[in-house]
């Protein structure tokens, strides 16, 4: 079975709970690795009085030169590993757990299981998973990253692309965490056409759809239209690539050429629809019906109508990295945290399940 990495998120929240509730079915599918030190697992798993009958694998991690993973011990319940690897910081792991409240500490130690997680991941396991981060206690924490996607571009010096949603709409941003102000200065033709391209080739997913930037897709220029220009250009430019991996992007900006290529190459089936699609009517059953694979140019135009449809089994993927990594996609619940109330474990489970379905694409791809 594959190995799943698991960061275990902020400790003050649901994370712990999820974890433990979660194993019994995780252990069918896969073999997960939570990167936590046993002492604070204990707390945590004392304060919830959760048991689990299946053994579990537990990885210390510490800040080291040298990268190491290795077995330390085992019991009848447990299997502890260290890992070693550069971080950002030391680990501290001497504090309280407050359920419900931000603390520093608790964030500081989020951020330092994801990372080490991540380096992890590649290299001694398949596939990394991560379970909720409160941005604010990274804040406090003086971390500097506005959440998971935005460290891992810097942990692989790689464009990650964020993509959420589930079997029955998919969603990838093309812009994240800017303000809705500065997103049209973003929009240009060529650097939206390779992110375009980098989507298809870490999902394999067709056909997909493009958003428009305006309503109603700028009405034929009468509400904007210089983004949906763009966005015209960048779709036809990733079609023609896509049909002709000879080809570079910057040999397909020149207006007469993509017509020529488009005539060249008009037989074969296009990867992405090629119209912007009008965004109020895209979420709609029946266009839903169509194509259930689309990119925004933003964040909340896509995520309001996917929450609204799929919140408790949506998920986060991060593409485009040496690694696989999916998350849940809802928050810490701080609300909810060490109450042993009912919570919804689909996002969980489907985003360890959607770990394992692209690591088949991965190898595939290779």
């Amino acid at each position: 079975m594959k190995k799943i990495a698991i960061s275990v998120g902020d400790l003050n929240g649901i994370g712990m709970q999820i974890l433990l509730q979660a194993h019994t079915e995780l252990v069918k599918i896969c073999e997960p690795f939570y990167f936590i030190h046993y002492d604070l697992f204990i707390k945590a798993k004392s304060l919830l009085n959760i048991e689990c009958k299946e053994k579990i694998n537990i990885v210390e991690f510490s800040y080291g030169h040298k990268t190491k993973f290795a077995l330390k011990q085992e019991d009848k319940k447990y299997k502890i590993y260290t890992f070693t690897c550069l971080l950002q910081n030391e680990v501290d792991i001497k504090f309280d757990l407050y359920p419900g409240q931000l603390d520093a500490k608790s964030g500081a130690y989020s951020f330092l299981s994801f990372e080490a997680a991540s380096k992890c991941t590649g290299k001694y396991l398949d596939a990394l998973v991560t379970l909720p981060i409160n941005k604010k206690t990274w804040q406090m924490a003086g971390i500097l990253y506005k959440g998971h996607t935005e460290a891992l571009r810097d942990f692989f010096n790689k464009e990650a692309i964020m993509m959420l949603g589930c079997e029955e709409l998919f969603v990838a941003l093309y812009t994240e965490h800017i303000a809705l102000r500065d997103v049209y200065k973003h929009i240009k033709a060529l650097k939206l056409a390779q992110f375009l391209i980098n989507f298809y080739q870490c999902t394999r997913f067709e056909p997909i759809g493009v958003l428009s930037f305006n309503p109603h897709a700028s009405d034929n220029g009468v509400i904007g239209g210089e983004e949906e220009k763009e966005i015209i250009k960048s779709i036809r430019m990733a079609n023609i690539a896509l049909k002709d991996t000879s080809l570079k992007l910057n040999e397909l900006t020149d207006e007469m050429f993509l017509k020529e290529k488009e005539r060249v190459f008009n037989q074969q089936r296009d990867i992405f629809i090629k119209d912007p699609l009008v965004a109020d009517t895209a979420f709609t059953p029946f266009a839903l019906q169509k194509c259930k694979y689309l990119v925004s140019m933003y964040h909340d135009l896509a995520l309001a109508p996917l929450k609204a449809l799929y919140f408790e089994k949506s998920i986060n993927v991060s593409l485009n990295l040496p690694i696989i990594r999916t998350s849940v996609d809802h928050g810490t619940a701080y609300d909810m945290a060490y109450q042993n109330k009912k919570i919804n474990l689909k996002s969980y489970i489907q985003a360890v399940k959607s770990a394992l379905q692209f690591l088949k694409i991965k190898e595939k791809n290779k």
